[in-house]
């Protein structure tokens, strides 16, 4: 293969790739700013914990720091059943130390609630 064919077929196949992802770059929803003054959770509703990849963290769907986290379980954990949702990118060592930190964090009720597979 010449020098200018492969050129081409790299300069091709970049096209290609590029055109293909402006529907997922154009189509992406616009983020929801999150209401400071509303409650986390309706009484007796549980807290929905989710971790992403990289130490992200999720509370009900808005993001938040472990940190934050740590200081909310504290004050409503015992009040309220956390139900922890870990991506399925972690593995499971990861799994299991995050639901024992969110136990040690003040959310004793904590449980892994893992979605079941639709057929």
């Amino acid at each position: 293969m010449s020098l200018m064919l492969q050129s081409l077929v790299a300069l091709t196949l970049l096209t290609c790739g590029a055109v293909a992802a402006v529907p997922v770059v154009v189509d992406r929803p616009e983020p929801v700013a999150a209401d400071a003054d509303a409650p986390l959770a309706v009484a007796g509703e549980s807290l929905r914990v989710v971790e992403a990849p990289g130490g992200r963290w999720f509370l009900n769907g808005d993001p938040i720091g472990r940190g934050a986290l740590a200081d909310l379980l504290r004050q409503q954990g015992a009040t309220q059943p956390v139900r922890y949702l870990p991506s399925a990118a972690l593995g499971v060592g990861q799994v299991a130390r995050s639901l024992a930190w969110l136990r040690r964090s003040g959310a004793a009720a904590a449980v892994l609630a893992i979605p079941e597979r639709e057929p």
